[in-house]
């Protein structure tokens, strides 16, 4: 199954009204409600103070009413990061949308930001025939430690990207090894790739691997790759089975790993959630797991009104 996605920000959020900044914006406070802890809190019904506050300093933006669903409150806040504060949160959107629900089906891929290679951990992975790590940079981030976390995680991992700026990306491939893929967040909200990562999988870790899965995984890994698992007490399995898996085919352990892996991929009702979610909200519903109750209170919330009351305005009298 697939979920048809579309990114309508560019150019939706209304300039602000006279006298109004730009920076008086909360950014880092819109952020945080594209975050995992602040679906939790819808998930309760504890989010309507946040928004409100955050409505407050947007007010010069033409927020929706707050009879409006929470769905289009989130599509407004979103709107106003794409245009004013493209943080790390719309990159790992636009991977979500316009590469993962686009292209691969919930039922047989999997998104995650979750798996570790060696001592770093990527922004977004995607696992279904092979592997696939994105590695954002934003316009506030640095390529400081870039090195670093590409060497982990070509170990891991069989196609490698850097997504960053249209700007950055230039120097980026100048910069960094051909086989680091780049991809850059285009000023539309396309993603456009200028270079195309090659396979790394004959070259990864069987090693690194073998930690990236739990103990259930690598059992099933060990298994089909050499038809048992080694019958020893607990406080050894670790270390026996992952001896079996070193000695495998770099390629043949990295499929494994895959085959386990994305298996975690979302079972109902969080595809449920997923498939109703506005588009600004599906990274972070992608990578909602707290529990199936939870998720289905997100899906209803997002649909109610912000605020059930018939009149209701601003501190000021703004809007309704």
């Amino acid at each position: 199954m697939r979920v048809c996605v579309r990114t309508p920000y560019n150019g939706i959020v209304p300039m602000p009204a006279p006298g109004t900044s730009p920076d008086a914006l909360s950014m880092g406070g819109i952020a945080s409600i594209f975050r995992r802890p602040f679906l939790e809190k819808v998930a309760d019904g504890m989010h309507v103070p946040t928004i409100l506050e955050l409505a407050d300093h947007c007010r010069g933006f033409s927020p929706p009413s707050f009879r409006a669903s929470l769905s289009e409150w989130f599509e407004f806040f979103y709107g106003l990061l794409f245009e004013r504060h493209r943080c790390e949160y719309v990159y790992k959107n636009a991977i979500a949308t316009r590469i993962f629900l686009s292209r691969h089906s919930l039922h047989t891929s999997f998104m995650t930001d979750e798996i570790r290679s060696a001592g770093s951990r990527g922004d977004v992975a995607i696992l279904n025939g092979t592997s696939t790590i994105y590695e954002i940079k934003s316009h506030y981030d640095s390529f400081e430690r870039l090195d670093t976390q590409l060497s982990d995680y070509r170990r891991v991992f069989d196609r490698i990207y850097v997504v960053t700026t249209a700007r950055k990306g230039e120097s980026a491939i100048r910069a960094l090894d051909p086989v680091i893929g780049i991809i850059v967040l285009r000023e539309d909200g396309a993603l456009s790739v200028l270079r195309e990562s090659p396979s790394n999988k004959q070259f990864t870790d069987p090693g690194t691997i073998f930690d990236c899965m739990r103990q259930s995984e690598y059992c099933r890994a060990v298994t089909q790759a050499f038809g048992f698992v080694p019958q020893v007490p607990n406080s050894l399995l670790y270390r026996r089975a992952r001896e079996m898996f070193c000695s495998l085919p770099p390629d043949i352990a990295h499929d494994l790993m895959v085959d386990q892996v994305k298996r975690r991929g979302k079972k109902r009702p969080f595809v449920e959630l997923i498939e109703s979610a506005p588009v600004s909200l599906k990274y972070v519903c992608l990578s909602f797991s707290k529990s199936a109750t939870m998720a289905t209170n997100i899906a209803t919330r997002l649909q109610e009104p912000l605020i059930n009351e018939k009149v209701l305005s601003f501190p000021s009298g703004q809007a309704e």
